[in-house]
């Protein structure tokens, strides 16, 4: 297969080099976008130029999987907590979706006012797989249409050139088998998924 090597040409060939360095770094997890960063991935979206790469999400159901809190559940899914089983035979049994109170996401991580998205529900789990004490799995359902949503598989193909020999990416996308969406922003969380029953979170909270 053929790879391209260059990136969008940008009037501004700095603001490129720019952008293919910040998107390289969220996308190995070294460095949050910068507030510019931002701001120019936006406009680029919002003019329409280079649809091939830069691709807002408009619709669709999307899923963010994270290890949360119960006193996060009880705030935000009380709705959640009250649905769970009192045990269950299968942990990969995650049941269904539970409706909540729309509640507003707002990113609050180590990467600024983004946070990453996918439609994937087996990518959505993955991210919830790390064990962190007193935590719980969660999968968030969200609409694309309720946030300002970017798909990441249009850099898919960007490798190597001057950009491997200059700065020394190799590729810009090195994990693109996540099917990773960016979120800038907040958006609107409408339904939950708990991988956890009522005996566990009474353990946690006693």
């Amino acid at each position: 297969a053929v790879k391209n090597h260059e990136f969008p040409d940008e009037p501004d060939t700095a603001t490129a080099e720019m952008l293919y360095q910040q998107l390289h770094n969220h996308f190995g997890a070294i460095a949050p976008l910068s507030d510019e960063a931002i701001e120019v991935i936006k406009n680029i979206l919002d003019s329409g130029e280079y649809s091939d790469v830069f691709q807002r999400c408009h619709q669709g159901n999307i899923l963010r999987g994270m290890r949360l809190p119960v006193s996060w559940l009880e705030k935000y899914a009380s709705e959640a907590l009250e649905s769970l089983p009192v045990e269950r035979k299968d942990p990969l049994d995650w049941g269904e979706p539970v409706l909540i109170t729309p509640m507003t996401y707002s990113p609050a991580g180590n990467f600024g006012n983004v946070s990453s998205w996918t439609a994937n529900w087996k990518e959505a789990r993955r991210f919830t797989t790390k064990w962190s004490s007193n935590t719980v799995p969660v999968i968030l359902h969200s609409d694309c249409r309720s946030g300002y949503f970017m798909q990441t598989r249009g850099f898919k193909r960007f490798e190597g050139g001057r950009y491997k020999k200059e700065f020394g990416i190799s590729k810009l996308n090195p994990n693109a088998h996540e099917n990773e969406i960016l979120l800038f922003g907040d958006c609107i969380v409408t339904a939950v998924e708990v991988n956890a029953t009522k005996r566990d979170i009474i353990r946690m909270t006693s």
